[in-house]
Order: structure tokens, then C-alpha cells, then sequence
């Protein structure tokens, strides 16, 4: 069996394998349902919900084995934390875009075009882009957080999967009528199958941004705080 001595936490190339394909699978789990929420003319709650409790099931599913990042700004923030090492981050976010593009195509293939809608392809709308970029900051700090806190070995009790899949649903209750992405592949898929890119790059830059920024605080916050204890 190849080992691999490039910055990755297993040696082991199986495990890498199989870490990278829960990671293509939730995401693609992930884009092929939740995009089938918003077909419909269905209220900003019933599909805040749905993304929230489907995140939850595929954590479930798969954070045992990658840890369920299923979100290159996650994935960013955990590398910055200091969970992950660089060349495994960067595997992630590859499978990750592979895996958001065939959800967006399956949910595609699966809805009537008079259904169908934009698909989900997020843009800016009653709020200004620097507006709807600041907000994507924000709420994916918050998502990025709540992620890296529930991984921590000292945390206390309670299920993980629904505390971050209710942290999404929070954060799109309170910023889906504006904006409400959070994960640039949730942005991705769907402009690829629609080819609307109009201010894209606010669902790149802004949820990464967040991730940053969730790992320095949480990096501040915990890593220092554990440092202080064993003082």
C-alpha cells in the first residue's frame, strides 16, 4: 500500500480515498436534494429547514470519515485552525466542486423546466453586492465556527450534525431574503447547469473570507484557552 509524506494527517492512501469520496458524496447529496427545495414556490423557512436538516443528515452520514466539511469555506477555515493539513484541504475542495456540479445536474435532470426555475443560482437581490458580500461573510463565520466547535475532542455532549445543521437553517432564516449561500459550490453548481455568474465571485470570496476569519477566531478562542489550562 502507497504512503504519502506530503502534509496529510493519514499516511494511509486508503483512508485518503475514502475521506475524499464522503466528501464527494455528501456534496453531491447535499446540491442534488437541497436544490430540489427551492423548485417550488415554497416559503424562505420551508427551505431554510430543508437545507438545514439535510446538512445534518449528510454530517451524520459521512463526519466520521472526512469530518463533513462538504464546503470549501469549512474546509479553508479548518486548514486555517490548524486541523487539516494543506494538500488535503486542497483534495477537498477539489471533490467538493465535482461533487456540487453532479448534485446541480442530477436536481437539473430530476425537475420540469416550468419548475425548474433559476435552480437555485444565487444572486443579489433586494440588497447591494458589497451589501450581500459583507452578509456572506458574517453567516459563514458563524457557520465555520459552530463546525470547528463541535469537532473539538473536549466538547461537550450532544449531536454535531444537527448542531450544524440548525446553525444553517439559522443563518438562512435570517439572511436567505438577501443572500443566504454560505458555500461557494451551493453558488457553483447551479450557475454552471443555469450560466448565470452575475456577481459571482461574492459566493467565493465572501464565504471563504468567513471561513478565515472562523478559524483565526476559533484558533484564538480554543487553541490558546487548552494552552492556558495545561499551563
Amino acid at each position: 500500500m502507497a504512503n504519502f509524506s506530503f502534509g496529510f494527517d493519514e499516511r494511509d492512501y486508503k483512508t485518503l480515498l475514502q475521506q475524499l469520496f464522503a466528501e464527494f458524496i455528501g456534496t453531491f447529496l447535499y446540491l442534488s436534494i437541497a436544490l430540489l427545495a427551492g423548485t417550488f414556490d415554497t416559503s424562505l423557512v420551508t427551505v431554510a429547514l430543508a437545507n438545514g436538516l439535510l446538512v445534518a443528515s449528510v454530517v451524520q452520514i459521512i463526519g466520521s470519515i472526512s469530518g463533513g466539511h462538504i464546503n470549501p469555506a469549512v474546509t479553508l477555515g479548518v486548514l486555517v485552525y490548524g486541523d487539516i493539513k494543506p494538500v488535503k484541504a486542497v483534495l477537498y475542495i477539489v471533490v467538493q466542486i465535482l461533487g456540487a456540479i453532479l448534485g446541480s445536474a442530477v436536481a437539473y435532470a430530476l425537475t420540469e423546466s416550468e419548475f425548474r426555475g433559476n435552480l437555485g443560482a444565487i444572486v443579489p437581490g433586494v440588497v447591494r453586492v458589497d451589501q450581500a458580500f459583507g452578509l456572506e461573510v458574517l453567516m459563514t463565520l458563524v457557520l465555520v465556527a459552530v463546525v470547528i466547535s463541535v469537532n473539538r475532542k473536549n466538547r461537550r455532549s450532544g449531536s454535531s450534525a444537527l448542531t450544524v445543521g440548525l446553525s444553517i437553517t439559522a443563518c438562512q432564516c435570517s439572511a436567505m431574503f438577501y443572500t443566504g449561500s454560505l458555500s461557494p459550490v451551493r453558488s457553483l453548481g447551479p450557475a454552471v447547469l443555469m450560466n448565470i455568474w452575475t456577481h459571482h465571485w461574492v459566493y467565493w470570496v465572501g464565504p471563504m473570507l468567513g471561513g478565515v476569519l472562523a478559524g483565526v477566531t476559533c484558533r484564538y478562542l480554543f487553541k490558546i484557552n487548552v494552552q492556558n489550562d495545561e499551563a
